[in-house]
């Protein structure tokens, strides 16, 4: 299988996770029905990125702390001022500076998001090529133009999905929510849900469109590919002289053609895992955090204040499904087709 380059493959995952990782190596591990990864090593990578984003954070969310106590004292020692117009200017004043910082946070949070999905893309990007050679290798030809063509369609899809709506929507459910908490009359909550769901549904219809063509497809092409394989086969095996024989070397070469697909598959499966487990972990905590902030600050502080982080909490929560959707698109289009396409 000397046909199959993995040098572009390697020059993406050198400049994106460093040198540690051998995707040949894994490949020929996967193709031999080793571990490629241990668990031991997943948990320990999700582990440190749990704690690195709460030192990173710990700052910015004691400064929401702070502010969140701070307006609360003064709406709750608001009898002190003569004038009661003094004390509801003072809360928009600690508003708006947490207004800032919630916007500066929740940039960093769709920056993560944003490099994540280009990192799947572009490692699709350079897997396909390798990927759908190994599949033409194994004689799964009908399979490898039809899969090829929608992986292509999908990355390109994908793409467009995210960028043109999924990502504009979440940021102006931010925003809704951080204006709609300004006042007490909150006038923009139902267009806020509105366009949360848009593009959660959006997301939604995305995972269903592709599971549906992996159900349609999977029972025309392989099954056409696999009818070719044995119809080689038996062929070869009645031409006189070569007999059983050579019907036995093109099954061995057609085999060891689909261990290798297989192996690439695995690998491709466990980068993508690699590649999203400290961004979903780093989410998760963010997400974590501003739901914990609500729930403690409930009692004491401002229902404007509650109302605006738990928004922040949905909003992240947002951008870690659409992280999670993109990866779920792609790992289970590598895994069906792997499986599909598997003997």
């Amino acid at each position: 299988m000397e046909e199959i380059n993995y040098g572009e493959i390697q020059q993406f995952l050198d400049e994106l996770m460093g040198s540690g990782f051998d995707f040949q190596d894994m490949v020929e591990k996967g193709a031999a029905g080793e571990n490629p990864l241990s668990l031991k090593s997943l948990a320990s990578l999700m582990q440190g990125a749990l704690f690195e984003e709460l030192l990173t954070q710990k700052q910015l969310w004691l400064h929401i702390l702070l502010l969140a106590l701070a307006a609360a004292l003064l709406l709750h020692f608001a009898d002190v001022f003569q004038d009661r117009s003094v004390p509801e200017i003072s809360f928009c004043m600690i508003y708006m500076i947490l207004f800032l910082l919630l916007i500066r946070s929740f940039q960093t949070s769709l920056g993560i998001a944003q490099d994540v999905m280009g990192a799947m893309r572009s490692f699709m990007t350079v897997l396909a090529p390798a990927y759908f050679l190994a599949m033409t290798l194994s004689s799964y030809l009908t399979s490898a133009g039809v899969y090829y063509e929608f992986i292509l369609l999908l990355i390109s899809g994908v793409q467009w999905l995210v960028e043109s709506f999924v990502l504009p929507c979440v940021e102006i459910y931010v925003l809704l929510v951080l204006v709609n908490h300004l006042s007490k009359e909150k006038r923009l909550g139902q267009f806020a849900k509105l366009v949360s769901m848009a593009a959660d549904w959006s997301l939604k219809a995305a995972l269903a469109l592709v599971c549906g063509f992996h159900m349609i497809q999977g029972l025309i092409s392989p099954a056409a590919d696999s009818f070719r394989n044995l119809a080689v086969s038996r062929g070869i095996g009645m031409v006189p002289g070569l007999g059983s024989a050579g019907s036995g070397v093109t099954d061995l070469v057609l085999g060891s053609a689909v261990l290798i697909k297989n192996g690439i598959g695995a690998a491709a499966l466990l980068v993508l895992i690699l590649l999203c487990l400290v961004p979903l972990t780093k989410l998760a905590v963010i997400m974590a955090v501003y739901y914990l902030l609500a729930a403690v600050l409930q009692p004491v502080s401002d229902e404007r204040i509650v109302g605006c982080l738990s928004g922040m909490g949905n909003g992240v929560r947002l951008l870690f499904r659409a992280v999670f959707t993109v990866l779920a698109l792609f790992f289970l289009t590598i895994a069906l087709t792997t499986a599909l396409t598997g003997g």
